[in-house]
């Protein structure tokens, strides 16, 4: 039957060929009557109105036929298009296919033969009807490999598809001297020609509606064809050196079919048999072509680009672990070609970065990696050539590669077929790539924008990913195996790892450096795990404890300052953005004012915050150097709240119940030195864990290249401890944990233990008793919103200025403590605690819930 469907097809086209070509085959000059679609559509009818009766004839009706006779009538068609086009003579194609000139004779028929065959399956399709539409589909998508398995199998040993195999000599022969002189036009060989034709075939269907992008992408199952530990195998089975065994063969030539299908399909098929496909379709069908792949799935284009992308970065360890073979030289070079055509095609990009979170997902359950080091390490490899394999990760050469729009270089030099490493030399290396990784990490957070963040967050969790990876192997404590297996995400992960927990150090001192970009920095902890957002509350807390931080004698950014102390090698200098967030061309020049004339820090001693004050010139007094101190850390403070706020948003009721605990009993230690301070009494009254790290007693003086740092308080001394602290710095202490308590009111308000241990009664008590302090009621005659000022008793008030313009009712300090003891005393939430934009401060007070009489008695 099979021979039958082909006869019938093979005699209808020829009809046409012969009559297209004269007996010395010289194209015959026809009217355009012939190029008409009608001409097309009565032969395709013919076509197939023979196959339906050869089907009748065989298997009763078609609708109800085998699917094998389905099969046999698509593998006629797409078998003679591609034999047909094979043999037309002078079919030649410009090397620019954009700047080609105007279409020969030869190719205007290529082109009309082309438009019988997708005639023909569009008919045979609607033929066969729905019921038959899934068999159709399967049936395209294995017999169009099929073709290009024996396209690709004749004739071996050309490997490159542009090279002609032995059978193309005679029918191009007598090649004209126009096409062998002309450097602009390129002759396609035999297999070149039928791949093209075959591909150019399915591309139409899809554009015609035969079959949809999707469906074929998923029936050619590109991602099974391309099997690199399969591919490793039987290069290593092949014991006889360029001997090519028929398994190496098969496994061969499906890669090249499944590279085939997703350079048409996923990638950039202009550039697939030197543009033929675009001469043989047309500019616009190719254009529609680009549009439908936009639409496609992530997990379609996805997995099948990054297995290429691991056979092109991986092949030097491969010529290195089993020995540099001719036959993969040549098959690499395709595999290149395909995945940096991929890479630079804007569709495909697109794909990929448009939804980041599935993108991540899918190179976190990728197993290649392991697979791969497992691999080498049955075959004996050397450790450092398996380390090689994880370092850098195979995930962030490939964003990499997409954000530069270029393949990366090697991960490895192989000369002469071998790669030498000393014994020792893994640790170093990996030493090295952790320096250079956290230059990296610190990079990215410096240069977080809104316009790049849906990659770049993606970018900070492959880093992260690699420092564990080197981490671990520096450790020697555990098989690169699992290191690399290790890195499966663990959604419910609670523990912060080392590498992590400095991380959330590191994004605290970028707090200094872009205090804009803390809503962007508390999204990408938010992004990269849960147990990254538990260890950022945990630095929050250390942060807010402290008796110097907690009564203001020592601003929260002093703290963060002598943390990237700490932590070395860490470039405070502030960063210039648009408030768009793009980055300012003269950032560098500018920041150049900005950096500290002084020498490395010594132990225990606080960073002098004035440094950062050269931008507004010289000539200021003293109260402008304070002014802009104040405005500084209030600037830090704001930044903070921005980037834990979030955090206490997203996290879970037990850890929004162990903050709130937190700052009630912060608040209550402040609450007990107001007491203290009232009653005159010069030892605090509450004792908390050291601000910073470091000796205590340590007291030596920080001097810069030109004076020492005034107006910095310094490290506590037991003298220091007499000095009562301003009332400015307690509220302003207050009202920054007043705002953090006000996002966690829901979550006290449902606490409703027995009054003595209920939260919601703790801090009820708490600000009853500060609503009854000097130091609260003078706030209520305060009211400050200018950012910086230059007189003495402003400067005061500077300080206090977050407790007036960022609480959801707009109140004063007195006024919010005010509203938030009617919350915890009323037994609904309020409106204003809703946090709607729409909601005016004026209305902040109007719609309270009665009052919970058994508590209020209680406190009475």
């Amino acid at each position: 039957v099979g021979l039958s469907m082909k006869e019938i097809v093979q005699r209808h086209v020829d009809e046409v060929f012969q009559y297209f070509y004269s007996k010395d085959k010289k194209p015959i000059n026809k009217s355009p009557s012939m190029e008409k679609l009608e001409d097309v559509y009565q032969i395709a009818h013919q076509i197939v109105m023979g196959l339906l009766d050869c089907m009748r004839q065989t298997g009763g009706a078609a609708q109800e036929g085998d699917p094998s006779l389905v099969s046999s009538a698509i593998a006629a068609i797409l078998n003679n298009v591609g034999h047909v086009i094979a043999r037309i003579p002078d079919l030649n194609t410009g090397s620019n296919h954009l700047n080609a000139s105007s279409p020969s004779g030869s190719l205007n028929f290529a082109r009309r033969i082309l438009r019988i065959h997708i005639t023909c399956l569009c008919l045979l399709k609607e033929a066969l009807g729905e019921r038959q539409s899934r068999v159709f589909e399967v049936a395209l998508a294995t017999e169009a490999s099929f073709v290009l398995m024996q396209a690709f199998a004749h004739g071996k040993a050309p490997r490159s598809q542009f090279q002609m195999s032995p059978e193309s000599h005679d029918s191009n022969a007598n090649l004209p001297n126009e096409s062998l002189n002309n450097p602009n036009k390129v002759v396609l060989g035999r297999a070149a020609r039928i791949t093209a034709a075959v591909s150019a075939l399915v591309i139409g269907a899809i554009l015609q509606g035969v079959a949809s992008l999707d469906r074929m992408v998923t029936l050619f199952r590109i991602k099974e064809g391309l099997d690199l530990i399969q591919f490793a195998r039987s290069l290593k089975s092949n014991v006889n050196g360029n001997a090519r065994s028929m398994g190496v063969l098969k496994v061969d030539n499906l890669i090249e079919v499944s590279v085939n299908w997703f350079r048409v399909l996923v990638g950039n098929c202009r550039t697939v048999s030197d543009g033929f496909i675009v001469e043989l379709l047309g500019e616009p069908s190719i254009v529609a072509l680009s549009r439908m792949q936009r639409m496609l799935s992530l997990k379609l284009v996805f997995p099948p680009a990054y297995s290429i992308f691991a056979f092109v970065i991986w092949k030097p360890i491969l010529d290195a672990s089993i020995g540099i073979r001719e036959d993969f030289q040549q098959l690499s070079q395709l595999l290149a070609v395909a995945i940096g055509d991929a890479i630079k095609h804007l569709p495909f990009r697109e794909i990929c970065l448009r939804e980041t979170h599935g993108l991540y997902d899918l190179i976190a359950i990728d197993t290649l990696d392991s697979e791969f080091v497992s691999m080498l390490q049955s075959y004996g490899s050397d450790s450092n050539l398996k380390a090689a394999a994880l370092v850098p990760l195979r995930s962030r050469l490939f964003l990499d590669a997409l954000i530069d729009c270029k393949m990366p270089e090697p991960v490895i030099k192989v000369e002469g077929g071998n790669w030498n490493s000393g014994q020792g030399e893994l640790k170093k290396q990996c030493g090295e790539s952790m320096k250079k990784l956290m230059s990296k990490l610190i990079h990215v957070l410096d240069t977080l924008q809104p316009a790049k963040f849906h990659w770049q967050w993606v970018e900070l969790r492959l880093l992260l990913n690699e420092q564990a990876v080197n981490e671990k192997i520096m450790e020697n404590d555990i098989s690169l195996i699992d290191a690399i297996r290790s890195l499966s995400p663990h959604p419910d992960k609670s523990t912060a790892s080392e590498n992590e927990s400095n991380f959330v150090q590191i994004i605290l001192t970028r707090l200094l450096v872009r205090p804009d970009a803390a809503p962007l920095f508390s999204e990408a902890v938010h992004l990269l795990g849960k147990s990254l957002e538990d260890s950022m509350l945990a630095q929050a807390k250390w942060l807010l404890r402290g008796a110097e931080v907690l009564y203001g004698k020592k601003s929260i950014r002093q703290k963060v300052m002598n943390i990237a102390a700490e932590l070395k090698d860490l470039s405070l200098k502030p960063q210039y953005w648009k408030p768009w967030g793009w980055c300012h061309a003269d950032t560098k020049a500018k920041g150049e004012k900005w950096k500290s004339e002084g020498g490395p820090l010594e132990e225990g001693e606080v960073v002098d915050e004035l440094t950062n004050f050269n931008q507004f010139g010289k000539g200021f007094g003293l109260l402008d150097v304070e002014g802009f101190i104040v405005s500084q850390q209030h600037l830090t403070e704001r930044a903070l709240l921005e980037l834990i706020l979030p955090c206490v948003d997203q996290g879970s009721d037990d850890l929004r119940s162990n903050f709130a605990s937190e700052m009630i009993k912060q608040m209550s230690n402040i609450e007990q030195q107001i007491n203290v301070v009232t009653r005159g009494v010069s030892k605090p009254a509450a004792t908390s864990s050291p601000a910073i790290g470091g000796p205590a007693n340590r007291s030596g003086s920080r001097k810069s290249g030109k004076n020492a740092s005034p107006g910095i308080s310094r490290q506590s001394t037991g003298s220091a401890d007499t000095v009562p602290p301003p009332p400015a710095a307690l509220r302003a202490s207050m009202a920054l944990r007043l705002q953090f308590l006000i996002r966690l009111l829901p979550t006290i308000s449902v606490d409703r233990e027995p009054s003595g241990r209920s939260m919601r009664y703790g801090l009820a008590s708490v600000i009853l008793r500060l609503l009854g302090s000097r130091v609260v009621h003078e706030d209520a005659r305060h009211f400050v919103n200018n950012p910086l000022i230059s007189s003495k008793r402003n400067v005061e008030s500077l300080m206090e200025s977050s407790s007036s313009a960022t609480f959801p009712c707009g109140e004063s300090l007195f006024d919010c403590l005010l509203l938030v003891l009617h919350v915890l005393l009323s037994s609904h939430q309020p409106s204003w605690l809703k946090m709607k934009s729409d909601s005016k401060s004026t209305e902040c007070g109007k719609s309270y819930a009665a009052f919970d009489r058994e508590l209020a008695e209680s406190m009475q």
